[in-house]
């Protein structure tokens, strides 16, 4: 699948997915088709391949299930289904979070920063493409290293950065020499040429224009004649301009500049009608491509989702404690059951006790009359009497005893539980840089004696960091636009007296 993927995809066609019993297999062919079929550019539309791997794997297998969205979002954008590729990419997000797959969690961020580049958030997709960029260098995955860059400075120029921009198709140069890939020269010279036409430098732009090698793949070739066809019409040479833009064969998502140059031209040559013509088949595509656009920014998009995310586990805490409490009233019911039953016990003990009683009083008259009978023996009788009475009195004194401590005891089962609630944001901060101070040897106390000039917000921010939380979550946390996290990152580093190379996070974890 890496190396030769065209091979991959003729070995998969070959197989009959229809004949695979096994369910986990059926889901694997799907995943792996899909994925083939991506790598050689064969862009299918219909998602009915792809949700068979969605819809069988799930968190007990994040990789595969990560790569499935991945590749279900990326045939929503084959048929310019853009929100649901945003959604689906979030999908993906959600399970890049629970693995290490380097790869995977590259080529997500790389999505990412292709979909806020599309929304113009040039700041926020350089930012993704640079993660891509280096986790994808620690698997050697130079090819999409190469396209990281090259994504890096087609932000740079859109922000009007050339000088940045060159820096980044001049690295991505570098990186492609050891590659020997038609298709990622083609993309870099067509880049720094671009670079020269928007710096007005037409002879340096032709120059990158003509090393552009011929794929034979028409959508780039075709690319290559209409960015020399554009230098041309910049230098009012018509002729050269036409010969160009006849050459161009597909045009995809390059009709609108096809378009505006034949317009141009037309312009040039006082050919008004046709330049009208032009001018309403540029309206028509440029109303075709914002029908694409994501309805709403991809970063509040995010937020959404991992908000409802939220909302869907704090429902499954509240029927948890719901859950806790009906056992808790069915234990408390039970141990009333239990008590009432003890003290029925109890009451039937004393009664019986008390009908003893009466036994004894009977008996003792009954001796009483046999002594008067006895007179011989009153005596004796009297004695005996007297110590049964004061065993019968001592007896009663016991039982009047042990009833009066009965009596005198206090129910203890309607005492009322205290429920606290505690305050959540000033306890998540506190125990959140007690945490990191227990891991960092106290480090938000050093960042403050060292850095005073740093606020608790600050304090805060880097502690998240340190603890591997995005800007994205960070944004959630503080309820802001992702975009005021990047400020904040920023002064900070300011603050820090840091250097433009220093990355933040690494002068933290050795601070």
């Amino acid at each position: 699948m890496e190396t030769a993927p065209d091979s991959s995809l003729h070995i998969l066609q070959k197989m009959n997915g229809q004949t695979i019993n096994s369910s986990y297999n059926h889901a694997l062919y799907a995943l792996l088709l899909s994925q083939a079929l991506d790598k050689n550019d064969k862009k299918i539309e219909t998602d009915s391949l792809i949700t068979i791997a969605t819809d069988y794997f799930d968190e007990s297998d994040p990789i595969h299930a990560g790569y499935a969205w991945f590749y279900h979002a990326r045939t929503a954008n084959n048929r310019g289904s853009v929100d649901e590729q945003a959604k689906n990419l979030l999908k993906a997000q959600d399970y890049v979070e629970k693995t290490e797959d380097h790869k995977l969690i590259g080529l997500v961020y790389g999505e990412k920063g292709q979909m806020y580049k599309n929304q113009q958030q040039y700041d926020s997709s350089i930012c993704y493409y640079r993660k891509a960029f280096q986790i994808l260098l620690k698997i050697h995955d130079y090819t999409n290293c190469i396209l990281c860059q090259l994504n890096i400075g087609s932000n740079y120029l859109s922000k009007s950065d050339f000088d940045s921009a060159l820096i980044c198709f001049k690295k991505a140069e570098r990186m492609a020499k050891n590659t020997q890939n038609t298709l990622l020269y083609s993309t870099i010279y067509r880049n720094i040429g671009s670079v020269y036409l928007k710096e007005k430098k037409y002879s340096e732009a032709l120059i990158n224009y003509h090393k552009v090698p011929l794929t034979n793949i028409n959508m780039y070739d075709s690319n290559k004649w209409l960015l020399i066809a554009n230098v041309f019409i910049k230098n009012n040479q018509n002729d050269s301009t036409r010969y160009y833009l006849h050459k161009v064969g597909v045009l995809t998502e390059m009709s609108t500049n096809y378009y505006l140059l034949w317009l141009t031209l037309h312009k040039n040559e006082g050919n008004y009608k046709e330049a009208l013509d032009y001018a309403q088949k540029i309206i028509d595509t440029s109303d075709s491509i914002n029908k694409r656009k994501l309805k709403i920014s991809f970063a509040g998009l995010e937020k959404k989702y991992k908000y409802q995310g939220l909302q869907i586990t704090n429902q499954d805490l509240t029927i948890k404690n719901k859950q806790r409490g009906l056992l808790l009233l069915v234990t408390l019911l039970t141990l009333s059951i239990f008590v009432v039953v003890f003290l029925y016990w109890r009451l039937r003990t004393r009664n019986k006790e008390l009908e003893y009683q009466k036994d004894i009083a009977n008996k003792k008259q009954e001796l009483l009359e046999k002594e008067k009978e006895n007179t011989a023996k009153e005596k004796e009788n009297n004695a005996l009497l007297e110590k049964q009475l004061k065993f019968q009195t001592i007896l009663l004194l016991n039982i009047e005893q042990h009833r009066d401590n009965s009596a005198k005891q206090t129910g203890y089962w309607n005492k009322k539980k205290q429920i606290n609630k505690p305050a959540q944001n000033k306890a998540f901060s506190t125990e959140l840089i007690a945490c990191v101070d227990m891991e960092y040897n106290n480090i938000s106390q050093r960042l403050k004696v060292k850095y005073p000039e740093l606020s608790d917000n600050d304090i805060i921010t880097c502690c998240l960091m340190l603890t591997g939380f995005e800007t994205g979550m960070i944004a959630t946390i503080f309820d802001v636009n992702i975009e005021s996290i990047f400020i904040r990152r920023s002064r900070i580093r300011k603050k820090l007296n840091l250097e433009e190379s220093e990355k933040l996070e690494h002068f933290l974890r050795l601070f």
